[in-house]
């Protein structure tokens, strides 16, 4: 493994990057700390950079922040239905803590109902439940056809303007760096790729046995809230959170305030 460089200010040991095998590719994959494993799975257009501010909590635990496949400087191939398989390859034996935001938590939530066994805890960020929680709005709706379309055209660059302007990747000033950062090195590969899904139903997550924290921020879209309060409410050891002052993306606009909420969640969670 090789090191890459933090703000010394934060006084933590450098993070090191690999290469997780996961059969058809490689996920790129930053580690930092020790400890109760955290896996953290970014959203979509996003990279293992959607974490960097959490780094914090390495403090306390082994953070794993992989490029998931299709993204980044990950090589496997982009398939959304079988991303939960590569969760066990980047993960060890012990039972672990699995983070995803939107599309990363739809992944997450895919994993935890084939692999209950195997999870401590669940953190769902911003999460969607195109399938449980109908839409009071539109504004939350994502046109990846029409992406798909200006991406297949080489016009990634209005594709990428075009959802830069989209409620879901608003960001604060300071946030806004870091997500510009990762936007700037979409390629767009994954909407070149014939579409898989995610299917999560009401009984999957009646089922869920581990502690599950919801959190969406506050000015996150209106349906992407009443998600949160859905999985706090019908997870059996729910519970939900709301991160003030922050959007979508709201572990990059608050996040001493996101830090703190998952801090407390697992200490109460894992006793």
């Amino acid at each position: 493994m090789m090191a890459v460089g933090i703000d010394a200010a934060t006084g933590l040991t450098e993070p090191r990057h690999t290469s997780v095998d996961v059969g058809d590719g490689q996920l790129f994959t930053i580690v930092a700390g020790s400890g109760i494993e955290i896996v953290m799975l970014h959203g979509w257009t996003l990279d293992h950079r959607n974490w960097l501010p959490q780094l914090p909590l390495a403090e306390r635990a082994r953070l794993i922040m992989p490029d998931r496949r299709g993204f980044g400087r990950s090589t496997a191939p982009p398939d959304l239905a079988r991303e939960w398989c590569d969760i066990d390859r980047l993960a060890g034996d012990a039972r672990f803590i699995l983070i995803g935001l939107s599309q990363g938590a739809s992944v997450a939530l895919d994993y935890a109902r084939r692999q209950p066994a195997r999870l401590a805890a669940l953190v769902l960020v911003g999460a969607p439940l195109h399938d449980v929680v109908a839409h009071d709005c539109a504004d939350d709706l994502l046109p990846r056809g029409h992406y798909a379309e200006l991406v297949a055209a080489g016009a990634i660059g209005a594709m990428k303007s075009a959802w830069a302007a989209h409620p879901l990747v608003q960001a604060s000033d300071n946030a806004r760096p870091l997500r510009d950062a990762m936007l700037a090195s979409y390629d767009g590969r994954d909407l070149l790729s014939a579409p898989s899904a995610i299917a999560i139903g009401k009984a999957d997550i009646e089922r869920l046995p581990m502690p599950v924290l919801a959190v969406a921020g506050d000015r996150d879209t209106r349906w992407r809230q009443r998600v949160a309060a859905f999985l706090g409410r019908e997870a059996p050891h729910g519970r939900t959170a709301i991160i003030p002052d922050a959007g979508h993306l709201c572990n990059l606009d608050n996040p001493a305030a996101f830090n703190a909420t998952v801090t407390d969640f697992l200490a109460t969670a894992l006793g």
